[in-house]
Protein backbone atom coordinates (compact mmCIF):
# COMPACT_ATOMS: atom_id res chain seq x y z
CA UNK A 1 0.00 0.00 0.00
CA UNK A 2 1.16 3.42 -0.04
CA UNK A 3 1.99 5.87 2.62
CA UNK A 4 -1.54 7.24 2.93
CA UNK A 5 -3.12 4.00 2.78
CA UNK A 6 -0.71 2.97 5.48
CA UNK A 7 -1.47 6.32 7.42
CA UNK A 8 -5.06 5.58 7.41
CA UNK A 9 -4.65 1.87 8.31
CA UNK A 10 -3.29 2.60 11.08
CA UNK A 11 -5.18 5.31 12.24
CA UNK A 12 -8.05 2.67 12.51
CA UNK A 13 -6.20 0.04 14.07
CA UNK A 14 -5.53 2.34 16.94
CA UNK A 15 -9.33 3.54 17.21
CA UNK A 16 -10.27 -0.12 17.59
CA UNK A 17 -7.40 -0.94 20.09
CA UNK A 18 -8.37 2.25 22.56
CA UNK A 19 -12.14 2.00 22.01
CA UNK A 20 -14.11 0.92 25.23
CA UNK A 21 -17.13 -1.11 26.50
CA UNK A 22 -20.04 0.45 28.69
CA UNK A 23 -17.69 -0.84 31.73
CA UNK A 24 -15.12 1.23 30.51
CA UNK A 25 -12.50 -1.59 29.68
CA UNK A 26 -10.63 -1.72 26.40
CA UNK A 27 -12.91 -3.70 23.64
CA UNK A 28 -9.79 -5.65 22.13
CA UNK A 29 -7.71 -6.51 24.98
CA UNK A 30 -4.23 -5.85 25.80
CA UNK A 31 -3.03 -9.18 24.81
CA UNK A 32 -4.81 -9.01 21.77
CA UNK A 33 -3.46 -5.72 20.54
CA UNK A 34 -0.97 -6.66 18.24
CA UNK A 35 2.07 -4.34 17.59
CA UNK A 36 1.37 -2.82 14.04
CA UNK A 37 5.24 -2.87 12.26
CA UNK A 38 5.29 -0.70 9.23
CA UNK A 39 8.26 -2.18 6.45
CA UNK A 40 9.40 0.19 3.72
CA UNK A 41 12.08 1.81 1.99
CA UNK A 42 13.75 4.59 3.55
CA UNK A 43 12.42 8.50 3.06
CA UNK A 44 8.84 7.62 2.79
CA UNK A 45 7.54 9.67 5.73
CA UNK A 46 6.83 6.46 8.16
CA UNK A 47 7.99 9.08 10.30
CA UNK A 48 6.46 11.56 9.61
CA UNK A 49 2.58 9.97 9.71
CA UNK A 50 3.02 8.79 13.40
CA UNK A 51 2.88 12.45 15.22
CA UNK A 52 0.19 13.34 12.62
CA UNK A 53 -1.82 10.37 13.10
CA UNK A 54 -1.37 11.27 17.15
CA UNK A 55 -2.58 14.88 16.16
CA UNK A 56 -5.29 13.74 15.18
CA UNK A 57 -6.75 11.23 17.41
CA UNK A 58 -5.72 14.06 20.57
CA UNK A 59 -3.35 11.24 22.12
CA UNK A 60 0.04 11.19 23.18
CA UNK A 61 3.42 10.49 21.17
CA UNK A 62 6.62 9.58 21.95
CA UNK A 63 8.68 8.60 19.60
CA UNK A 64 12.38 6.82 19.83
CA UNK A 65 14.98 5.53 17.21
CA UNK A 66 16.22 2.06 18.61
CA UNK A 67 20.01 2.44 16.40
CA UNK A 68 20.20 5.41 19.17
CA UNK A 69 19.90 2.82 22.09
CA UNK A 70 21.98 0.52 24.29
CA UNK A 71 20.77 -2.13 26.05
CA UNK A 72 21.39 -0.19 29.32
CA UNK A 73 19.23 2.69 27.83
CA UNK A 74 16.36 0.20 26.74
CA UNK A 75 15.70 -2.46 29.24
CA UNK A 76 17.22 -0.16 32.53
CA UNK A 77 20.58 -0.17 34.73
CA UNK A 78 21.01 -3.26 37.12
CA UNK A 79 20.60 -2.43 40.63
CA UNK A 80 21.38 -4.60 43.81
CA UNK A 81 18.69 -4.79 45.97
CA UNK A 82 18.63 -6.90 49.52
CA UNK A 83 15.22 -9.12 50.22
CA UNK A 84 14.10 -11.52 52.30
CA UNK A 85 13.40 -15.41 50.74
CA UNK A 86 12.68 -17.35 53.38
CA UNK A 87 13.85 -15.05 56.51
CA UNK A 88 17.49 -15.23 55.14
CA UNK A 89 18.56 -11.73 53.45
CA UNK A 90 19.91 -12.19 50.09
CA UNK A 91 21.24 -9.85 47.27
CA UNK A 92 19.15 -9.96 43.88
CA UNK A 93 19.44 -7.84 40.92
CA UNK A 94 16.98 -5.72 40.45
CA UNK A 95 16.45 -2.87 36.67
CA UNK A 96 15.54 0.73 36.83
CA UNK A 97 12.81 1.60 34.29
CA UNK A 98 13.32 1.92 30.81
CA UNK A 99 14.15 5.04 29.66
CA UNK A 100 11.77 4.64 26.68
CA UNK A 101 8.94 3.41 29.37
CA UNK A 102 9.68 6.03 31.20
CA UNK A 103 9.67 8.55 28.43
CA UNK A 104 5.98 7.37 28.31
CA UNK A 105 5.17 8.26 31.59
CA UNK A 106 6.54 11.49 31.52
CA UNK A 107 4.76 12.40 28.13
CA UNK A 108 1.42 11.20 30.25
CA UNK A 109 1.96 13.98 33.64
CA UNK A 110 2.94 16.63 30.62
CA UNK A 111 0.24 16.63 28.51
CA UNK A 112 -2.33 14.49 30.75
CA UNK A 113 -3.21 11.99 28.30
CA UNK A 114 -3.54 8.93 29.36
CA UNK A 115 -3.67 7.11 25.54
CA UNK A 116 -1.24 7.48 23.02
CA UNK A 117 1.10 5.91 20.46
CA UNK A 118 4.52 5.06 21.51
CA UNK A 119 6.80 4.94 18.11
CA UNK A 120 9.78 2.61 17.50
CA UNK A 121 11.51 3.23 14.33
CA UNK A 122 14.70 0.87 12.93
CA UNK A 123 13.17 -1.82 14.79
CA UNK A 124 15.20 -4.49 12.64
CA UNK A 125 18.12 -2.52 12.26
CA UNK A 126 19.61 -3.37 16.49
CA UNK A 127 22.21 -4.82 17.54
CA UNK A 128 22.55 -8.32 18.34
CA UNK A 129 22.61 -7.50 22.09
CA UNK A 130 19.32 -5.83 22.01
CA UNK A 131 17.37 -8.12 19.27
CA UNK A 132 16.21 -10.22 22.21
CA UNK A 133 14.83 -6.80 24.24
CA UNK A 134 13.13 -6.13 20.71
CA UNK A 135 11.34 -9.48 20.79
CA UNK A 136 10.15 -9.05 24.13
CA UNK A 137 8.75 -5.80 23.10
CA UNK A 138 6.97 -6.74 19.80
CA UNK A 139 5.75 -10.08 21.85
CA UNK A 140 4.57 -8.87 25.70
CA UNK A 141 4.64 -4.95 25.02
CA UNK A 142 7.55 -4.52 27.25
CA UNK A 143 10.92 -3.68 27.86
CA UNK A 144 13.23 -5.64 31.10
CA UNK A 145 10.81 -5.87 33.76
CA UNK A 146 8.37 -2.18 32.76
CA UNK A 147 5.23 -2.71 31.08
CA UNK A 148 4.22 0.07 28.43
CA UNK A 149 1.01 1.27 29.91
CA UNK A 150 -2.41 0.13 28.78
CA UNK A 151 -3.92 2.57 26.60
CA UNK A 152 -0.52 2.79 24.65
CA UNK A 153 -0.60 1.90 21.49
CA UNK A 154 2.92 0.08 19.94
CA UNK A 155 3.84 0.84 16.07
CA UNK A 156 7.35 0.02 15.34
CA UNK A 157 9.01 0.69 11.93
CA UNK A 158 11.83 -0.22 9.75
CA UNK A 159 13.39 -0.79 6.10
CA UNK A 160 13.69 -4.52 4.74
CA UNK A 161 17.13 -5.90 4.72
CA UNK A 162 17.79 -4.79 0.57
CA UNK A 163 17.22 -1.11 1.68
CA UNK A 164 19.50 -1.99 5.02
CA UNK A 165 22.90 -3.90 5.18
CA UNK A 166 22.27 -3.86 8.89
CA UNK A 167 18.39 -4.71 8.76
CA UNK A 168 17.58 -8.54 9.67
CA UNK A 169 13.78 -10.12 8.57
CA UNK A 170 11.30 -11.37 11.07
CA UNK A 171 11.32 -14.60 12.45
CA UNK A 172 8.34 -16.59 12.12
CA UNK A 173 7.37 -16.25 16.01
CA UNK A 174 8.00 -12.45 15.75
CA UNK A 175 5.75 -12.35 12.71
CA UNK A 176 2.98 -14.03 13.80
CA UNK A 177 2.63 -11.54 17.13
CA UNK A 178 2.14 -8.20 14.64
CA UNK A 179 0.32 -6.70 12.41
CA UNK A 180 2.50 -5.71 9.06
CA UNK A 181 2.06 -3.36 6.79
CA UNK A 182 4.35 -2.94 4.05
CA UNK A 183 4.37 0.27 1.96
CA UNK A 184 5.68 0.86 -1.20
CA UNK A 185 6.40 4.24 -2.95
CA UNK A 186 3.63 6.28 -4.92
CA UNK A 187 4.53 9.32 -6.86
CA UNK A 188 0.90 10.78 -7.00
CA UNK A 189 0.60 10.08 -3.26
CA UNK A 190 3.74 12.10 -2.22
CA UNK A 191 3.30 15.10 -5.28
CA UNK A 192 -0.18 15.84 -3.34
CA UNK A 193 1.88 15.77 -0.15
CA UNK A 194 4.49 17.86 -1.62
CA UNK A 195 2.00 20.50 -2.85
CA UNK A 196 0.48 20.75 0.41
CA UNK A 197 4.06 21.11 2.32
CA UNK A 198 5.36 23.78 0.06
CA UNK A 199 8.02 21.20 -2.25
CA UNK A 200 9.91 23.58 -4.48
CA UNK A 201 8.20 23.58 -7.97
CA UNK A 202 11.20 22.71 -9.69
CA UNK A 203 10.94 18.92 -7.54
CA UNK A 204 7.30 18.47 -8.24
CA UNK A 205 7.84 19.34 -11.91
CA UNK A 206 10.55 17.07 -12.66
CA UNK A 207 8.56 14.21 -10.17
CA UNK A 208 5.48 14.66 -12.25
CA UNK A 209 7.24 13.74 -15.78
CA UNK A 210 9.82 11.21 -13.97
CA UNK A 211 7.38 9.45 -11.08
CA UNK A 212 10.03 7.20 -11.12
CA UNK A 213 12.71 8.80 -9.92
CA UNK A 214 10.91 9.39 -6.76
CA UNK A 215 12.55 6.70 -5.07
CA UNK A 216 15.38 4.66 -6.85
CA UNK A 217 18.08 2.24 -5.60
CA UNK A 218 20.88 0.31 -7.06
CA UNK A 219 24.02 -1.38 -6.23
CA UNK A 220 26.70 -1.13 -8.42
CA UNK A 221 30.66 -1.72 -8.42
CA UNK A 222 30.96 1.95 -7.35
CA UNK A 223 28.61 1.71 -4.47
CA UNK A 224 25.27 2.40 -3.74
CA UNK A 225 22.96 4.95 -6.28
CA UNK A 226 20.04 6.27 -4.85
CA UNK A 227 17.13 9.08 -4.63
CA UNK A 228 14.55 8.79 -2.01
CA UNK A 229 11.46 10.63 -1.02
CA UNK A 230 12.99 12.28 2.20
CA UNK A 231 16.25 13.10 -0.18
CA UNK A 232 13.91 15.11 -2.84
CA UNK A 233 12.60 17.15 0.23
CA UNK A 234 15.53 18.23 1.84
CA UNK A 235 16.65 18.91 -1.64
CA UNK A 236 14.13 20.98 -2.00
CA UNK A 237 14.75 23.26 1.24
CA UNK A 238 18.07 23.88 0.40
CA UNK A 239 17.08 25.02 -3.22
CA UNK A 240 14.46 27.12 -1.41
CA UNK A 241 16.41 29.50 0.46
CA UNK A 242 19.13 29.49 -2.23
CA UNK A 243 16.41 31.10 -4.24
CA UNK A 244 15.76 33.41 -1.35
CA UNK A 245 19.13 34.42 -1.04
CA UNK A 246 19.85 35.06 -4.82
CA UNK A 247 22.29 31.74 -5.02
CA UNK A 248 21.94 29.54 -8.15
CA UNK A 249 21.69 25.67 -7.96
CA UNK A 250 24.25 23.70 -9.37
CA UNK A 251 24.63 19.93 -10.11
CA UNK A 252 27.06 19.74 -7.03
CA UNK A 253 24.68 20.91 -4.70
CA UNK A 254 21.76 18.07 -6.22
CA UNK A 255 24.64 15.39 -5.97
CA UNK A 256 25.31 15.53 -2.31
CA UNK A 257 21.31 14.75 -2.04
CA UNK A 258 20.50 12.93 -5.04
CA UNK A 259 23.02 10.27 -4.78
CA UNK A 260 22.47 9.09 -8.49
CA UNK A 261 24.19 10.98 -11.21
CA UNK A 262 21.69 9.76 -13.85
CA UNK A 263 19.37 11.05 -12.10
CA UNK A 264 20.64 14.19 -10.55
CA UNK A 265 21.97 15.04 -13.83
CA UNK A 266 18.30 14.83 -15.50
CA UNK A 267 16.94 16.66 -12.50
CA UNK A 268 19.34 19.43 -13.30
CA UNK A 269 18.07 19.44 -16.92
CA UNK A 270 14.81 20.13 -15.77
CA UNK A 271 15.54 22.63 -13.64
CA UNK A 272 17.21 24.49 -16.39
CA UNK A 273 14.24 24.29 -18.53
CA UNK A 274 11.80 24.69 -15.57
CA UNK A 275 13.56 28.30 -15.00
CA UNK A 276 13.42 29.07 -18.35
CA UNK A 277 9.43 28.32 -18.44
CA UNK A 278 9.58 30.28 -15.85
CA UNK A 279 11.06 33.51 -17.14
CA UNK A 280 8.96 33.09 -20.19
CA UNK A 281 5.36 32.66 -18.54
CA UNK A 282 5.90 35.36 -15.41
CA UNK A 283 3.33 33.75 -13.00
CA UNK A 284 3.40 37.24 -11.28
CA UNK A 285 2.02 38.89 -14.63
CA UNK A 286 -0.38 35.93 -14.68
CA UNK A 287 -1.86 35.93 -11.10
CA UNK A 288 -2.50 40.08 -11.38
CA UNK A 289 -4.29 39.30 -14.57
CA UNK A 290 -1.78 41.31 -16.62
CA UNK A 291 -0.84 38.04 -19.04
CA UNK A 292 -2.37 36.75 -22.50
CA UNK A 293 -3.24 32.90 -22.04
CA UNK A 294 -2.72 32.87 -26.02
CA UNK A 295 1.15 32.89 -24.72
CA UNK A 296 1.10 29.26 -23.74
CA UNK A 297 -1.09 28.34 -27.20
CA UNK A 298 2.16 26.88 -28.69
CA UNK A 299 3.20 25.34 -25.57
CA UNK A 300 3.81 21.68 -25.15
CA UNK A 301 2.63 19.05 -22.20
CA UNK A 302 5.89 19.48 -20.14
CA UNK A 303 6.19 23.51 -20.61
CA UNK A 304 2.58 23.80 -19.63
CA UNK A 305 3.39 21.27 -16.48
CA UNK A 306 6.11 23.57 -15.45
CA UNK A 307 3.92 26.69 -15.35
CA UNK A 308 0.88 24.41 -13.96
CA UNK A 309 3.38 23.92 -10.73
CA UNK A 310 4.76 27.16 -10.38
CA UNK A 311 0.95 28.36 -10.40
CA UNK A 312 -0.40 25.97 -7.88
CA UNK A 313 2.99 26.89 -5.64
CA UNK A 314 1.96 30.13 -5.97
CA UNK A 315 -1.31 29.99 -4.33
CA UNK A 316 -0.54 26.79 -1.95
CA UNK A 317 1.73 29.30 -0.47
CA UNK A 318 -0.62 32.02 -0.69
CA UNK A 319 -3.44 29.78 1.31
CA UNK A 320 -0.61 29.19 3.60
CA UNK A 321 -0.03 32.60 4.45
CA UNK A 322 -3.73 33.28 4.71
CA UNK A 323 -4.39 30.48 7.20
CA UNK A 324 -1.54 31.90 9.04
CA UNK A 325 -3.17 35.19 9.53
CA UNK A 326 -5.87 33.84 10.74
CA UNK A 327 -4.66 31.81 13.22
CA UNK A 328 -2.97 34.96 14.41
CA UNK A 329 -6.70 36.91 14.27
CA UNK A 330 -7.80 33.95 16.66
CA UNK A 331 -5.02 33.83 18.80
CA UNK A 332 -5.47 37.61 19.76
CA UNK A 333 -9.06 37.68 20.23
CA UNK A 334 -8.99 35.19 22.55
CA UNK A 335 -6.89 37.30 24.56
CA UNK A 336 -8.64 38.54 27.90
CA UNK A 337 -7.98 41.83 27.84
CA UNK A 338 -8.70 42.27 31.60
CA UNK A 339 -5.76 39.96 32.32
CA UNK A 340 -3.28 40.59 29.41
CA UNK A 341 -0.38 39.50 30.67
CA UNK A 342 -1.99 35.86 31.81
CA UNK A 343 -3.31 35.39 28.61
CA UNK A 344 -0.38 35.86 26.98
CA UNK A 345 1.66 33.55 29.05
CA UNK A 346 -0.76 30.83 28.99
CA UNK A 347 -0.91 30.98 25.09
CA UNK A 348 2.54 30.64 24.62
CA UNK A 349 2.65 27.61 27.06
CA UNK A 350 0.04 25.93 24.92
CA UNK A 351 1.58 26.57 21.30
CA UNK A 352 5.14 26.06 22.70
CA UNK A 353 3.25 22.50 24.43
CA UNK A 354 1.95 21.49 20.75
CA UNK A 355 5.24 21.70 19.15
CA UNK A 356 6.01 17.95 17.97
CA UNK A 357 9.35 17.22 18.86
CA UNK A 358 10.61 20.41 19.64
CA UNK A 359 9.69 21.92 15.97
CA UNK A 360 7.12 24.65 15.62
CA UNK A 361 5.08 25.07 13.12
CA UNK A 362 4.95 27.87 10.62
CA UNK A 363 1.83 28.90 12.29
CA UNK A 364 3.29 28.89 15.80
CA UNK A 365 6.23 30.60 14.95
CA UNK A 366 3.97 33.67 13.52
CA UNK A 367 1.50 33.54 17.03
CA UNK A 368 4.26 34.04 18.96
CA UNK A 369 6.12 37.03 17.02
CA UNK A 370 2.58 38.42 16.91
CA UNK A 371 2.68 37.96 20.72
CA UNK A 372 5.97 39.35 20.85
CA UNK A 373 4.74 42.61 19.32
CA UNK A 374 1.38 42.72 20.51
CA UNK A 375 1.55 45.60 23.61
CA UNK A 376 0.04 44.79 27.35
CA UNK A 377 -3.44 47.33 27.75
CA UNK A 378 -6.83 46.57 26.40
CA UNK A 379 -5.77 49.14 23.89
CA UNK A 380 -3.12 47.74 22.04
CA UNK A 381 -4.81 44.12 22.07
CA UNK A 382 -7.74 45.36 20.39
CA UNK A 383 -5.54 47.77 18.32
CA UNK A 384 -4.02 44.53 17.00
CA UNK A 385 -6.70 42.47 16.74
CA UNK A 386 -8.61 45.61 14.31
CA UNK A 387 -4.97 45.50 11.82
CA UNK A 388 -4.73 41.57 11.74
CA UNK A 389 -8.78 41.66 10.62
CA UNK A 390 -7.62 43.83 8.13
CA UNK A 391 -4.84 41.96 6.63
CA UNK A 392 -7.23 38.35 6.85
CA UNK A 393 -9.67 40.62 4.68
CA UNK A 394 -7.05 41.97 2.25
CA UNK A 395 -5.30 38.31 1.86
CA UNK A 396 -8.27 37.09 1.11
CA UNK A 397 -9.33 39.19 -1.33
CA UNK A 398 -5.93 39.13 -2.75
CA UNK A 399 -5.80 35.51 -3.01
CA UNK A 400 -9.53 34.95 -4.55
CA UNK A 401 -8.51 37.56 -7.21
CA UNK A 402 -5.23 35.60 -8.20
CA UNK A 403 -7.09 32.13 -8.54
CA UNK A 404 -9.78 33.95 -10.68
CA UNK A 405 -6.97 35.39 -12.98
CA UNK A 406 -4.83 31.90 -12.91
CA UNK A 407 -7.91 30.11 -13.90
CA UNK A 408 -8.98 32.39 -16.84
CA UNK A 409 -4.99 31.99 -18.01
CA UNK A 410 -5.31 28.66 -18.55
CA UNK A 411 -8.72 28.54 -19.38
CA UNK A 412 -7.45 30.65 -22.45
CA UNK A 413 -4.19 29.41 -23.08
CA UNK A 414 -5.32 25.86 -24.76
CA UNK A 415 -4.61 22.53 -24.01
CA UNK A 416 -7.18 20.78 -21.55
CA UNK A 417 -8.35 23.90 -20.09
CA UNK A 418 -8.63 24.71 -16.66
CA UNK A 419 -9.77 21.36 -15.16
CA UNK A 420 -6.59 20.30 -14.72
CA UNK A 421 -5.27 23.33 -12.60
CA UNK A 422 -8.82 23.18 -10.63
CA UNK A 423 -8.04 19.73 -9.88
CA UNK A 424 -4.31 20.07 -8.53
CA UNK A 425 -5.67 23.06 -6.33
CA UNK A 426 -8.48 21.03 -4.96
CA UNK A 427 -5.69 18.53 -4.01
CA UNK A 428 -3.87 21.01 -1.29
CA UNK A 429 -5.15 20.92 1.74
CA UNK A 430 -4.20 24.59 2.63
CA UNK A 431 -6.11 26.13 -0.91
CA UNK A 432 -8.97 23.99 0.35
CA UNK A 433 -8.99 25.19 3.80
CA UNK A 434 -8.52 28.79 3.21
CA UNK A 435 -11.16 28.90 0.37
CA UNK A 436 -14.62 30.56 1.15
CA UNK A 437 -17.84 28.66 -0.10
CA UNK A 438 -18.90 32.11 -1.81
CA UNK A 439 -15.17 32.20 -3.45
CA UNK A 440 -14.12 31.50 -6.92
CA UNK A 441 -12.81 27.94 -6.07
CA UNK A 442 -16.22 26.53 -4.94
CA UNK A 443 -17.93 28.46 -8.23
CA UNK A 444 -15.28 27.04 -10.34
CA UNK A 445 -16.02 23.47 -8.90
CA UNK A 446 -19.12 23.79 -9.34
CA UNK A 447 -19.29 24.96 -12.16
CA UNK A 448 -16.57 23.07 -14.17
CA UNK A 449 -16.70 19.45 -12.89
CA UNK A 450 -20.64 18.94 -12.12
CA UNK A 451 -20.81 19.92 -15.38
CA UNK A 452 -18.49 17.34 -16.38
CA UNK A 453 -20.65 15.15 -14.30
CA UNK A 454 -23.62 15.77 -16.09
CA UNK A 455 -21.96 15.57 -19.58
CA UNK A 456 -20.56 11.92 -18.51
CA UNK A 457 -24.24 10.99 -17.08
CA UNK A 458 -25.88 12.52 -20.53
CA UNK A 459 -23.83 9.87 -22.58
CA UNK A 460 -23.92 7.07 -20.68
CA UNK A 461 -28.11 7.47 -20.56
CA UNK A 462 -28.01 8.65 -24.09
CA UNK A 463 -30.46 11.36 -23.24
CA UNK A 464 -29.92 14.84 -22.63
CA UNK A 465 -30.11 15.78 -18.18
Amino acid sequence: MNIQEAKDSIRDAVTSYLSRDRSGRYTIPRQRQRPLVIMGPPGLGKTAIMSQIASELDIGYVGYAMTHHTRQSAIGLPKIETVLFDGVETAVTRYTMSEIVASVYDEMERSGKREGILFVDEINCVSETLSAAMLDLLQNKKLGPHRIPDGWVLVAAGNPPEYNSSAREFDVATSDRVRLIEVEPDADVWLRYATNSGIHDAVRYYLSVKPGSLLSMENTPEGPRFATPRSWEDLSTVMKEHDRLGLTVELGLISQYIRDPDIAAEFKRYLDFHRKYGEEHDVGSILEGNASGSSMSSADAEERLAVMSVIVGRLNSEAEEGLMLEKVRDMLSSIDTDDVDGSVSRIRETISADATGGDLSRASSMCLNALADVGRTRGDVESAVRDVVQQCRSHLETFDFHVTNAMEFVGNSGGHGPVPLLSSLLGCYSVVMYSKPDGPLYGYNEELLSEGRDKKLEKAMGVSV
